[in-house]
């Protein structure tokens, strides 16, 4: 079975290279890379918290694909970046 995975990329250029190196590294594996979150098996966001916009850019985008994933248990949303070595406690929350 192919699972796939979507990218949601937030803030600066960095964080686009940095998810870019991250779905490369899915190339030839079991893992398609899809631009839809809503047809993924997984969702990975790469966050930003450097000014207060992207912070609440941030929080909206993650509740937006947790409340996705109310509906369907099975997918995995998956929060890397600066917001998660900054906030990861209120993160898990």
């Amino acid at each position: 079975m192919i699972n796939k995975v979507a990218s949601i990329t937030l803030g600066c250029a960095k964080n686009q290279v940095d998810t870019e190196f991250m779905l490369g590294s899915l190339l030839g594996t079991k893992y398609l890379v899809v631009t839809r979150p809503d047809l993924a098996d997984a969702v990975v966001i790469n966050t930003c918290c450097f000014i207060d916009a992207a912070k609440e850019e941030t929080v909206n985008t993650i509740l937006e694909i947790a409340e996705m994933k109310k509906a369907r248990p099975d997918l995995k949303l998956i929060v890397a970046g600066c917001a998660v070595q900054k906030y990861s406690r209120e993160l898990l929350e």
